[in-house]
C-alpha cells in the first residue's frame, strides 16, 4: 500500500512538473514571438518598408487572357500593386504566336503564367505567384490578404486543390466542350471529366455553404485561385457546368462585384488557345 502511495505521488508531480514546465515553456514561446515581432515590426509595417524598398516595375508578370496567368493579374490588381509589376502580353494564338519561342526563354514549358523576381528568380505556376504576391504585398490601406491564423489551413488547401485537381479538370473539358466540335468529340473523356467535376464543385460547394469566401467573411489571395476555377467553370458551355450549384453562382457573383475581378474579367471574352492552354 506504501508503495502504491508513492507510485501515485510521483506520478502526480511529475504531471504537476509536466504541467508548469508546459506553462513555463508556452509563455517562453509567447515572450519570444513578442520580440521577435517587435524587432521584425508588425506585418503591415513590413509590407509597407516592403513597398518603399520596392522599385517600380520590379517584377514581370507573363499575361495573357483568360489563361490561368488570370488569376496573377486579378490578385495583382485587389493589391494595387501595378506601380510594381509590369505585366507583359504573351500571344499564345493568333499571328502573333511567334511570341512564344521568345517566351520559352522565361517559361521552359511556354505556358502561362511567369513571374521574373527582381533577382532574375521565375516563378512558373499560378499558385506559387499568388501565394508570393499575398506574401509581400498589402493593398494601400495596409489590408493584407492573407488568411487570419485559424484560417490557414483552408487558404493553403484551396489554393493547392484548385490547382493540382480542378485545374486538370476544367482543361480537357474546355477544351473538349468549347474548342472540339461535337463530331470531334472524346466522349469517354468527356463523360469522366464530369464526373471529376462534380466531386470538384461538391466539394467547394459544400465548404462555401456556410461562408462568403473560402477563409470566411474574409476574401483572400485563396479567392482569387478557387474563384477562377468557378469563372471557367462559367464560361464552358454558358454555365450549363455550374447550373446543379447556386452557390457557387452565388460565390461567383459576389466576386464579379469587386472591382478588381470587373478590371481583369469583365467585357472580355475566352478565345481559342492554339500553342498553350488556359
Amino acid at each position: 500500500m506504501a508503495n502504491n502511495s508513492r507510485t501515485a505521488l510521483t506520478v502526480a508531480m511529475g504531471a504537476g512538473v509536466g504541467f508548469v514546465s508546459a506553462l513555463a515553456l508556452e509563455a517562453a514561446l509567447a515572450a519570444l514571438w513578442k520580440w521577435w515581432r517587435g524587432r521584425r515590426g508588425s506585418p503591415t509595417e513590413a509590407a509597407l518598408q516592403l513597398r518603399q524598398d520596392r522599385q517600380p516595375r520590379q517584377l514581370k508578370l507573363y499575361h495573357s487572357f483568360p489563361f490561368r496567368s488570370g488569376r496573377c493579374a486579378w490578385l495583382i490588381k485587389e493589391l494595387e500593386v501595378d506601380e510594381y509589376v509590369e505585366t507583359i502580353p504573351v500571344a499564345l494564338h493568333g499571328p502573333q504566336a511567334k511570341d512564344l519561342l521568345q517566351y520559352r526563354d522565361v517559361h521552359p514549358h511556354g505556358t502561362l503564367p511567369a513571374l521574373v523576381l527582381e533577382d532574375g528568380f521565375v516563378l512558373l505556376e499560378s499558385a506559387a505567384i499568388c501565394l508570393y504576391l499575398a506574401d509581400v504585398f498589402q493593398d494601400s490601406d495596409g489590408n493584407s490578404l492573407l488568411p487570419e491564423d485559424h484560417n490557414t489551413a483552408e487558404y493553403y488547401n484551396f489554393i493547392s486543390y484548385a490547382t493540382s485537381t480542378f485545374d486538370q479538370i476544367l482543361e480537357p473539358l474546355y477544351m473538349q466542350l468549347t474548342h472540339t466540335p461535337e463530331d470531334q468529340r472524346n466522349q469517354t473523356l468527356v463523360d469522366s471529366m464530369m464526373r471529376k467535376f462534380h466531386i470538384c464543385a461538391s466539394v467547394v460547394a459544400t465548404f462555401l455553404s456556410n461562408r462568403q469566401y473560402i477563409c470566411g467573411d474574409k476574401f483572400t489571395a485563396a479567392d482569387c485561385v478557387i474563384g477562377y476555377n468557378i469563372w471557367w467553370a462559367s464560361v464552358i458551355q454558358g454555365g450549363l457546368l455550374l447550373q446543379d450549384y447556386p452557390v457557387l453562382n452565388e460565390y461567383l457573383t459576389r466576386l464579379k462585384s469587386r472591382r478588381a475581378f470587373e478590371a481583369t474579367f469583365k467585357g472580355k471574352k475566352p478565345v481559342k488557345p492554339s500553342g498553350g492552354s488556359l
